[in-house]
C-alpha cells in the first residue's frame, strides 16, 4: 500500500521513498505552487523546466574540529548564517522603496547530528529560527530544513552519519524545502548512501566567507 503524506510535494518524496520506502511513499499535495513562496527571496534556488528544485546541495569544505567527542564545524556555521540571511531577505519590489525588506517567513530549521554543532550554531542564527540535533527533530517539521552533516576530514570518516535513519528524517521533516550542507568528499567516499543522495540533490555553490 502506498503511504500519503501532506508534508511535502513529491519533489521531495522522491528520494526518500525510493531510499527508505520501497518506492511507496507519495504526495497528497494538489499545490503545484509550493514553490512560489521560496522565490520571494534572493537565495538562489536552481530552477529546471520552469519549476524550483527544493532539494539542494551546498559545498563546504571547512574542516570539523577534531579531538572531541561531540563534532562542530566552525565553516559550516558561518555558511549557514549566510544562507539564513539570503532567505529571510525579500527580492526587491518595483512598487517599494529599493531596500530588500526581510522575509518573516517561511519557517527554518536547522538540524545537525551532533550537539557540539548545535551550540555553534545556536550562536548566529537569529532567535526566531529552530535549531536541533536530527534525533531532537523527529515528529516536527519546518518549511525549510538546513542540514549541516559537520564531518570533513581527510581519513573521509562520517561516524554515525552513515545511519540511514538520521537522512530519513532530515528529508522527510520539511515542507517546502530542503538545504544539504557539507563536503562531499568526506560524505559520499565510503557511504553508498549518501552518494546517491548527493547525486540526487543540485549544486548550489555559495562563498564561504
Amino acid at each position: 500500500m502506498a503511504q500519503i503524506q501532506y508534508r511535502f510535494s513529491d519533489d521531495i518524496a522522491r528520494f526518500p521513498s525510493t531510499e527508505f520506502y520501497q518506492g511507496r511513499l507519495r504526495s497528497g499535495l494538489q499545490n503545484e505552487h509550493h514553490g512560489d513562496i521560496l522565490m520571494e527571496s534572493i537565495f538562489p534556488w536552481p530552477m529546471k523546466d520552469g519549476r524550483l528544485i527544493p532539494y539542494i546541495f551546498v559545498p563546504c569544505a571547512s574542516e570539523e574540529d577534531y579531538g572531541r567527542s561531540s563534532k562542530g564545524n566552525a565553516g559550516q556555521a558561518l555558511l549557514i548564517q549566510k544562507i539564513i540571511s539570503l532567505l529571510r531577505t525579500a527580492r526587491e519590489s518595483t512598487e517599494q522603496d529599493a531596500k530588500a525588506r526581510v522575509v518573516s517567513s517561511p519557517s527554518i530549521a536547522v538540524l545537525t547530528p551532533y550537539s557540539r554543532q548545535v551550540s555553534q550554531l545556536r550562536e548566529t542564527p537569529p532567535s526566531e529560527i529552530t535549531t536541533s540535533t536530527i534525533d531532537g527533530f523527529q515528529g516536527r517539521e519546518s518549511d525549510i530544513v538546513i542540514f549541516s552533516t559537520v564531518r570533513c576530514n581527510t581519513e573521509c570518516d562520517i561516524g554515525f552519519m552513515d545511519d540511514p535513519r538520521r537522512l530519513n528524517v532530515a528529508w522527510t521533516r520539511p515542507k517546502l524545502a530542503l538545504i544539504i550542507v557539507g563536503d562531499r568528499r568526506t560524505l559520499e567516499t565510503n557511504c553508498s548512501l549518501w552518494k546517491r543522495a548527493i547525486s540526487d540533490c543540485t549544486h548550489v555553490a555559495l562563498p564561504e566567507s
